[in-house]
């Protein structure tokens, strides 16, 4: 589905940065320039405290800091074509590639590696999932014909916390239910 503007956020190199462990800090370092450097700032934007671009609706690029190894996306089917062969031994996922040295290949190789495959993505478009896809046809659509396109907004949280009760409140029942009749039988059977 969409995602809500309201997780998106500008980016800034060095406010994201403070963001990131001290331990991991120099490796998201030279992950930001090799962002900056295939797309420039101005593409870039924070979703859900890591660096990523989307255009379009697109998600193009980015990566994330995680706890085993950082994350590399390049979600771009072009740089995916071209460098696939390369790519594939350290991918994680459709478009994610772990970075961490292995297989004979070092860290200075994957650096290379994605600074390549983020080149190539800056000149194509990314993935987009079937359900974004749709929304965004609907959305030029209506600009075309000069309809007013409203702005998606996030769940307030009295609504999320209705939705979790309805949801949570009829298993918690009929379990309730189960167990008194249980309880029922088995006292009539003494």
């Amino acid at each position: 589905m969409m995602k809500l503007q309201a997780n998106f956020s500008p980016y800034n190199r060095k406010q994201y940065l403070a963001t990131v462990a001290e331990k991991d800090r120099a490796i998201a370092q030279r992950l930001c320039v090799l962002l900056e450097a295939a797309f420039g700032v101005e593409d870039i934007q924070i979703y859900r405290n890591f660096p990523v671009v989307v255009r379009d609706m697109e998600w193009i690029a980015g990566f994330a800091m995680r706890v085993k190894s950082p994350i590399v996306y390049c979600c771009s089917a072009e740089a995916l074509k071209e460098l696939g062969a390369e790519m594939r031994p350290l991918m994680s996922g459709k478009s994610c590639l772990e970075l961490r040295a292995r297989g004979g290949v070092t860290l200075e190789e994957i650096f290379d590696l994605v600074a390549r495959a983020y080149k190539i993505a800056s000149m194509h478009g990314g993935m987009i999932c079937e359900a974004d896809r749709k929304t965004r046809e609907k959305l030029r659509a209506q600009a075309a014909v000069g309809v007013a396109t409203p702005t998606p907004k996030a769940a307030s949280k009295k609504t999320t916390k209705q939705t979790t009760k309805k949801a949570t409140k009829k298993p918690v029942q009929k379990l309730a239910r189960a167990n008194s009749s249980a309880l029922r039988k088995k006292a009539s059977a003494k």
